[in-house]
């Protein structure tokens, strides 16, 4: 019997936009995923979240505020950001962090303000003892700064970009890296170095669905199931069995959000 699989990072609210929550959710369970972590990036999209995960038993969600939210929660904001993340199916604070990648169209935020508000999102895992999960692009090392300023904190790098140095790092601080399709795409020999050198229980795999579109399929839009994708390279990379890494990443991201075992 082939191990199962945890979708630790995606958006089931672009995909219900687009009509494909049904086919998703259909596909990760012939697929072997047995949990999904449906990522918020504002207060309205945690809440859509939220609702997704309340209609189906393998659906977790997280409560976010992403980098490229124009300014930090205001206070009422971060009330009902306080409220959602005491859901009981609220597993995470994120997605969360620090993007340099400014480009008009995808996000203009200064770095001044995405601070402000990585602040505020890390001070609220702190303070419901959640973990985190973190958007990091382009930005390694503001991104570590950050987390100095409120230690106890820890969790996920969602959508590992970094190579084997900030891999170490990253695992140092007591976070576990997250690897999506990214891994399997021709030209991403850091990140493929970090995945064969990550230490066994310090990694887990995600889709961020509907990016990020793992080969062989890329084209079109990203689901659930192709998590396998991601695991199968992953497992040649470090030339393992495929059921290994299916077996630690699911124990991992068990351990790292606390997910319980599934009914």
């Amino acid at each position: 019997m082939t191990e199962p699989l945890i979708d630790t990072h995606c958006h089931l609210v672009l995909l219900d936009e687009r009509g494909l929550l049904h086919t998703a959710l259909e596909g990760a369970a012939a697929a072997g995923v047995e949990t999904i972590v449906t990522v918020g990036v504002d207060l309205e999209d945690s809440d859509r979240n939220r609702e997704i995960a309340e209609a189906h038993a393998n659906v977790w969600f997280t409560v976010g505020w992403d980098p490229q939210q124009s300014q930090p929660p205001d206070a009422a904001q971060r009330r009902a950001l306080a409220d959602l993340v005491q859901h009981p199916r609220a597993v995470a604070v994120g997605e969360v962090g620090l993007d340099l990648f400014f480009r008009p169209g995808y996000h203009e935020t200064p770095l001044q303000v995405q601070q402000r508000s990585f602040l505020t999102m890390l001070e609220l895992a702190a303070e419901f003892d959640k973990p985190v999960v973190i958007h990091d692009r382009d930005a390694h090392d503001e991104v570590i700064a950050a987390l100095g300023h409120v230690p106890d904190v820890h969790g996920l790098m969602h959508c590992f970009t970094g190579d084997a140095v900030h891999m170490r790092r990253c695992v140092d601080r007591g976070f576990a890296v997250s690897f999506a399709g990214i891994v399997t795409f021709k030209h991403a020999g850091d990140i493929q170095e970090a995945a064969s050198g990550v230490p066994a229980d310090a990694y887990v795999v995600e889709t961020d669905a509907p990016f990020l579109t793992p080969v062989p399929h890329r084209g079109t839009a990203n689901l659930p199931e192709r998590v396998a994708d991601t695991a199968a390279k992953i497992a040649a990379l470090r030339a393992e069995p495929e059921d290994e890494v299916r077996r630690r990443t699911t124990a991992t991201a068990r351990r790292v959000l606390r997910l319980p075992e599934p009914a």
